[in-house]
């Protein structure tokens, strides 16, 4: 997984774009939260062809931006840090994301920290690690 694109796919974000890299993610790009699947979030299996569909790749990628866009007026992310590959080819960034809560107007921002796993050169795994109180936050003000 080459940087420039991680860099891309911020900026874009930043644009309030949803656009995605081409050749960044692959069709079946796996999400989790804090440790839990993006499948096992919305309450499903990984076994339906049509959860899947909602739940990995692009789309996945795309709900989710959408999901901060909407709960963050405006919302910025800042790449802070990213490492190298490790021994298995995984990269760890942190990225800030601020922006103004849509429902009270308060100023946000925090850090999320990104395990990135790739396979030839695509993001097969994206792992989010994020303060539950911070997810809260966002949840909420996504209900406004």
């Amino acid at each position: 997984m080459g940087f420039e694109k991680f860099e891309q796919l911020v900026s874009a974000f930043n644009r309030g774009s949803l656009d995605i890299p081409d050749g960044f993610l692959s069709s079946n790009t796996t999400y989790s939260l804090n440790g839990v699947s993006y499948e096992s979030l919305i309450g499903r299996t990984a076994d339906d062809a049509l959860v899947r569909m909602l739940t990995r790749g692009a789309a996945a990628y795309r709900t989710a931006a959408k999901a901060l866009h909407y709960a963050l007026q405006r919302p910025v992310m800042t790449l802070e840090m990213m490492s190298g590959p490790d021994e298995a080819g995984a990269r760890t960034a942190h990225l800030r994301i601020e922006g103004r809560l849509r429902d009270s107007g308060l100023v946000f921002s925090t850090v999320f920290r990104l395990i990135l796993r790739s396979e030839a050169d695509r993001v097969v795994a994206m792992d989010a690690d994020c303060a539950p109180d911070d997810l809260r936050r966002i949840s909420d003000a996504r209900k406004q």
